[in-house]
């Protein structure tokens, strides 16, 4: 990182222009003259011809031109930038709101053309050390004024404002660097706009540029800002694939926020306010080959990651088991069960969830859980021998039960019999 240009100073050198206000006898025109005034010189500004009148003229009439050359140098040991402002210091507004003026450079560049009134602030240039620029200040009096403003005067200030230039270094890197590539990096002046563009490689998908713990530009490969200071970015890229859905996780001044994937529900709650984030969620087979004690796959296996800035907030989930039926002969859709694998043991276990149930008749189990990871369902299979729980089998409880019915009236009739 390179160090921060620390600092800016104004300078600023005042071109007094003070209407002398004495009415000629004749009374055919206005007067002026003026007095050239430098304030501050820390950044080496210098403004020539000093300590001696700009303007002279003397009688002007509607429609009269008066010109004065003025020479801005640098000779300080930093570049800097320069504007020019008028300000109207005393004296009449029907003078000074009826004068033009116009500000062109060496090479007759044309920095400004337009009421005096309105010079406020006009960026002429940027000076390099042992720079200059010769301004020409053209001041026209309106020829529509006519013979009405005859003994008006007006005092005028021209501002001239440096400031040091400024430069700034942009660093964007990305993490993890074989994830992708990110250009816009660089040295750039201040105020001018910065552009970053990020391209995952294979395997990888962009999801936000991140600085500290501020997010920007979620799910949008360009981000473009204004150079106002240093600036280091990461560029962040997520493992994805081609089943890899992403989305944008916005909540609200009550830290909840909803996501809905088609199947796959995500609800936050309690988060921090009004902040942005983001998750993807991919069908995946982490785990597959592990089973928790007594229960049994059913092929489903989520994977999920969220921004940092989400971490801690509880979730519910709602995942869709419909692809999973019918289960085994047996197995109930009361016994399935969510369980998260736990990356550091190498298992499935129910950390971090909550609490969870099933929605039988919208094929959804849920879950809260405070932790991302990857989840499973898994059911409680049948014990071996047990009939299975369906139609067939009521069918079969009838006969059944007839039988004992039977066997049972057979029994009592028989022992009544052998009884004295």
């Amino acid at each position: 990182m390179y160090q921060k240009i620390a600092g800016s100073a104004a300078f600023i050198v005042m071109v007094l222009l003070i209407a002398v206000g004495m009415m000629l006898a004749t009374e055919t025109g206005w007067t002026f003259a003026s007095e050239l005034e430098i304030i501050g010189d820390d950044l080496g500004i210098t403004v020539t011809p000093a300590n001696t009148p700009l303007f002279t003229e003397q009688n002007m009439a509607p429609g009269d031109t008066s010109s004065a050359t003025v020479t801005v140098s640098n000779k300080g040991r930093h570049d800097f930038s320069f504007t020019l402002s008028a300000e109207k210091e005393s004296g009449d507004d029907s003078i000074y709101n009826v004068l033009w003026i116009d500000v062109t450079g060496r090479d007759l560049t044309e920095y400004y053309s337009g009421p005096l009134k309105d010079l406020a602030d006009i960026d002429i240039t940027r000076l390099a050390r042992d720079e200059d620029e010769e301004l020409t200040l053209t001041v026209t009096f309106d020829q529509s004024s006519g013979n009405l403003l005859q003994g008006a005067s007006t005092s005028v200030k021209f501002i001239f404002a440096a400031e040091q230039h400024r430069t700034y270094n942009i660093v964007a890197q990305p993490e993890p660097p074989e994830g992708g590539t990110v250009t816009g990096s660089g040295v750039y002046d201040h105020g001018d706009p910065v552009t970053l563009a990020a391209e995952a490689n294979d395997g990888y998908a962009f999801v936000y540029y991140l600085e500290g713990s501020a997010l920007y530009s979620i799910l949008e490969n360009e981000y473009t800002f204004t150079a106002l200071e240093d600036r280091s970015l990461i560029a962040e890229f997520w493992e994805a694939t081609e089943k890899t859905r992403f989305a944008r996780v916005d909540l609200d001044e009550n830290g909840y926020g909803l996501v809905d994937f088609d199947g796959v529900k995500l609800e936050f709650f309690d988060g921090p306010p009004n902040i942005s984030g983001v998750v993807s969620f991919t069908p995946c087979d982490t785990g597959k080959d592990s089973v928790p004690r007594g229960m049994a796959p059913t092929g489903l296996y989520f994977c999920f990651r969220r921004s940092p800035n989400l971490d801690g907030t509880r979730v519910r989930l709602e995942l869709s088991y419909a692809d999973a039926l019918p289960l085994p002969q047996g197995a109930q859709e009361t016994s399935l069960k969510l369980y998260r694998w736990n990356k550091t043991l190498q298992r499935w276990d129910q950390l971090f969830i909550v609490d969870q149930g099933v929605n039988t008749l919208e094929k959804i189990i849920w879950a809260d859980v405070d932790n991302f990871s990857a989840f499973g369902i898994f059911y409680k299979p049948p014990k071996p021998g047990a009939l299975p729980r369906t139609e067939a089998y009521l069918y079969w409880l009838i006969p059944l039960g007839l039988a004992i019915l039977v066997l049972g009236c057979y029994l009592l009739r028989r022992r009544a019999k052998t009884q004295p």
